[in-house]
């Protein structure tokens, strides 16, 4: 992935915008993508000092050096290098340094074949891979090992995708607005987004899907990991037939505020995501007991207009009853206060709603007379507790 780094960008007044490839630099920037290729399928085997050294002695004009470095990133992105030796490097090190010493106190010099063989011997390998393990902790001498091999063209093209993805690691807040052909698609595109364990709120709005999603710079200065996070979400919400995304970015040196807009969609039928971890062992757990809940993914989309939407994990199904869980975690009370409301104002179907106690949320948010449950828990979700909220939502009298 790109880095802020790699993105050409200007800042116009109070907005960032993104400069595009025009039809002459890029080709150049094809022309720059080949080379790097070429070199790397050159280089299989070659330590990653002297590969990469190759990478950047590829002659550009000096307008250009950004697009290099930025290709060189993702170039080196599908590279694997080897980087556990047979024997420890440390180990290595100290044999051999601990025999020349002895050596050179007995002899008053080292030689070094005999020196390299004994300790070999010793460590039960050949000459060869102690002579590979001696610095194999060190990342330049790490061996090339294979290269997912790209074309130049989409190399670059994926250069251009990433800009906006590069920009994203900077955004202190998400509004994008989203048109799925299909109510699977709109479930699958959120479903990854909580994947990613992302903080979102969406709502309907004439045929399309408001998201306004907290950004890592909302709850961390340095929130890379997180930003990170919201930086794959692009793909996700790519998967939409129509996007329109609106950002505020901390940019430059002095992480100025900057309105970032990216326009984009072109419709997915990829997989949808897995389940989060603990989704999926508390699926497994409800699955094992005997409560009689037979336990599906949740397939529904529940909007309320005007409120928002919820779009739960799990569906538990029982004679004829359904009861959905969408499990918050430790996302925010905020999230946790959306799906309160949510449930106030006649959600319209029986949903347990999990979030951890880190939050400081009490379970007597939600009124004896609400469609839903709060299960506030610690460390590690209980099914048992789940199926218990379940089994008092559904024996209430349909409405």
């Amino acid at each position: 992935m790109l880095l802020p780094e790699h993105v050409m960008a200007q800042r116009r007044g109070d907005k960032l915008i993104a400069r595009k490839l025009d039809e002459a630099s890029r080709a150049r920037a094809v022309g720059i993508a080949g080379q790097l290729v070429g070199i790397t399928l050159s280089h299989q085997g070659a330590l990653r000092s002297d590969f990469e050294a190759a990478l950047g002695a590829v002659d550009i004009v000096s307008k250009d050096t950004r697009v290099r470095a930025g290709l060189t990133k993702l170039v080196l992105d599908r590279c694997t290098f080897e980087s556990e030796p047979a024997v420890a490097s440390d180990v290595v090190r100290r044999e051999l340094f601990t025999r020349a010493a002895v050596m050179r106190k007995a002899t008053g010099k080292v030689d070094r074949d005999a020196l390299v063989s004994a300790t070999a011997a010793a460590l039960h390998v050949s000459a060869a891979t102690l002579e590979q393990a001696l610095y194999a902790d060190l990342k330049g001498s790490h061996p090339l090992v294979s290269f997912d091999a790209i074309t130049p063209e989409a190399l670059v093209s994926a250069f251009e995708r990433g800009q906006a993805q590069a920009v994203l690691l900077r955004a202190e807040r998400i509004a994008a607005r989203v048109k799925c052909a299909s109510p699977g698609a709109l479930r699958a595109m959120l479903r990854k987004l909580k994947f990613l364990r992302l903080l979102f709120t969406v709502q309907e709005d004439a045929g399309a899907f408001v998201l306004s999603i907290d950004g890592p710079m909302s709850l961390f200065e340095a929130g890379t990991k997180y930003g990170l996070q919201l930086a794959l979400a692009l793909p996700a919400l790519e998967s939409c037939d129509e996007l329109e995304l609106e950002a505020l970015v901390r940019w430059g040196k002095t992480r100025d505020p900057l309105v970032f807009r990216y326009d984009g969609g072109a419709g997915s039928t990829e997989d949808d995501a897995p389940l989060p971890d603990e989704v999926a062992a508390l699926a497994r757990s409800i699955e094992a007991g005997t409560s009689g809940w037979k336990v599906k993914r949740g397939q529904a989309i529940l909007n309320l207009p005007g409120v928002g939407v919820c779009v739960p994990d799990l569906e538990l199904v029982k004679k004829g009853r359904n009861v959905y869980v969408e499990v918050l975690g430790f996302w925010s009370r905020d999230a946790v206060w959306k799906r309160v409301e949510l449930a106030s104002k006649g959600l319209g179907a029986p949903v347990v709603f999990c979030a951890s106690s880190r939050l400081r949320v009490s379970e007597e948010v939600l009124g004896p007379d609400a469609d839903a449950a709060l299960y506030v828990y610690k460390g590690v979700m209980s099914a048992r507790a789940v199926v218990e909220r379940a089994d008092k939502l559904a024996a209430r009298p349909k409405r």
